[in-house]
């Protein structure tokens, strides 16, 4: 599979992807570029350079805070009692015709390569995501994301693992 990630524009075809779960197609298809008219989002899509311009993938990040207290206490107790500044992946999916293929592990490097860069000229305490379910959230785990205690469906990792990871 070659492919090739880059910022979403009007000239990809959205119409067609389907990656099993309907709200993230359904953002992807009417409300992303609303998102990003309104500097709401970044979204990053992968295209198939293979098969006329696919997309085979997307990925969106904004700008958030977190709670240190809603954090591990071991974290908690070293950080302010203020809110912290993180780094949001608001979705992530891959289309199904692609599924399987490792390309949700490329969009997630791809997505924690840019928060690295970012990191450099913007303070970013971690990396906080939703996961829409119990088999999202095992393959943010095995990346090293660590679940809130209040919830496990969201999960969070610190900057300074993501420098260790993808270094």
């Amino acid at each position: 599979m070659d492919v090739v990630i880059e910022v979403l524009s009007h000239r990809h075809h959205r119409e067609t992807f389907d990656c099993g779960y309907e709200l993230l197609d359904n953002y992807l298809k009417h409300y992303a570029t609303q998102d990003i008219k309104r500097r709401l989002n970044r979204v990053f899509v992968a295209v198939d350079s293979n098969s006329s311009g696919r997309l085979c993938a997307y990925y969106g990040l904004c700008a958030g805070t977190v709670d240190a207290s809603s954090l591990p206490q071991e974290m908690s107790k070293r950080l302010p009692k203020y809110p912290v500044p993180v780094v949001l992946l608001s979705r992530l999916a891959v289309d199904r015709e692609y599924q399987g293929q490792g390309l949700g592990t490329i969009m997630l490097v791809d997505a924690l390569r840019r928060i690295i860069h970012a990191s450099d000229v913007l303070a970013v305490y971690a990396v906080v995501v939703d996961a829409i379910d119990v088999r999202a959230a095992d393959f943010y785990k095995q990346f090293g994301y660590i679940p809130l205690p209040s919830n496990p469906l969201k999960l969070f990792i610190p900057v300074d693992s993501i420098r260790q990871l993808v270094e």
